[in-house]
């Protein structure tokens, strides 16, 4: 690193220097993906983050030019951590982006020692082939490629296919007393799920139900006997909906209990989620889905309407 630039840790009054940064790097190599200022903050203050700990911002002149920080997910039989980070395109190409990688490897070391010590760890980073310097920094530094995510979406436009809901089957509009009920199904879902740990209240609600892009009355359940079995939760993200002019809805979680898939209940709750966003004048719909899911929920996005846009890669580093 130069020797003009200096390194600290970040706190969350950064926030709108890395909502800046991340605006840059939108401008340079454009992947279609928006943060605001306050995506930004609940993305620093989420469960599993600690800046004062895990995170690194680098500093010319007191203005900050790149970032980094780790969110540790719940406990599982690994100690797992993704990275979120960036440097502002002025500064590429100094060794920067080199740096906060082995620092994050460095600080991940050094929490899963303390926190769980004898875990395997595991390191994973998010990436985007639009970025073809951030993927070949992330292989040069011994990443591998361990998992492709589909990106989907659905015009709006078009007529949503009529998906019958079974005789015993209620799909009803999201209610806030639905939340523990709806978690309970997510984790019992996500359980064969690659790379998916259960959880907790607190997390569960920082990122759904207390979110800000979260969206209630555009998310469904489906109840058989009274009891929730199913489910679809839906997110807007407005600094997005101004850059783009026009909303767009994130289909964020969908998941089905074992004992009531394969009967349609997905796809009739998919249906109702996007007649809804339709009716309150969304544009599209958009998800992100496993390449290799075992539950085959490509190809039942795919018979509502959705078609494949991208792929992204997942990167990653035992240690």
């Amino acid at each position: 690193m130069p020797n003009t630039l200096t390194q600290r840790e970040l706190h969350v009054g950064d926030a709108a220097a890395v909502t800046e940064i991340l605006a840059a790097m939108q401008r340079v190599e454009p992947v279609d993906e928006v943060y605001g200022e306050q995506d930004v903050i609940e993305e620093m203050t989420a469960f599993g983050v600690d800046l004062e700990r895990t995170s690194i911002g680098i500093v010319d002149d007191d203005q900050l030019v790149a970032f980094g920080w780790l969110r540790v997910s719940p406990p599982s039989p690994a100690w797992k951590a993704q990275q979120l980070a960036g440097v502002h395109p002025d500064y590429v190409g100094r060794g920067i982006g080199r740096l906060i990688l082995r620092e994050l490897e460095s600080k991940a070391v050094a929490v899963r020692d303390m926190e769980a010590p004898g875990l395997p760890g595991e390191l994973k980073i998010w990436l985007d082939p639009e970025r073809p310097r951030t993927v070949a920094l992330v292989a040069a530094a011994g990443y591998e490629t361990w998992r492709y995510f589909f990106r989907m979406r659905c015009d709006l436009h078009n007529p949503v296919p009529a998906v019958p809901v079974p005789a015993d089957v209620v799909i009803r509009r999201f209610r806030p007393s639905d939340d523990e009920a709806v978690r309970l199904v997510s984790n019992a879902s996500f359980a064969d799920h690659w790379g998916s740990t259960p959880m907790d209240r607190e997390r569960w609600r920082a990122d759904y139900a207390d979110s800000s892009s979260f969206r209630p009355e555009q998310s469904w359940v489906a109840l058989l006997d009274g009891e929730v079995v199913a489910f679809v939760l839906t997110s807007e993200f407005e600094a997005e909906s101004r850059e783009r002019g026009y909303p767009t809805g994130y289909i964020a979680r969908v998941g089905t209990t074992r004992g009531a898939r394969g009967r349609g209940i997905a796809g009739a709750l998919l249906a109702r989620t996007l007649g809804g966003l339709t009716q309150a004048g969304y544009r599209y719909a958009e998800l992100g889905v496993d390449a290799d899911s075992q539950t085959g929920a490509g190809r039942l996005y795919e018979r509502v309407g959705f078609v494949t846009t991208g792929r992204n890669p997942v990167a990653g580093k035992r240690f």
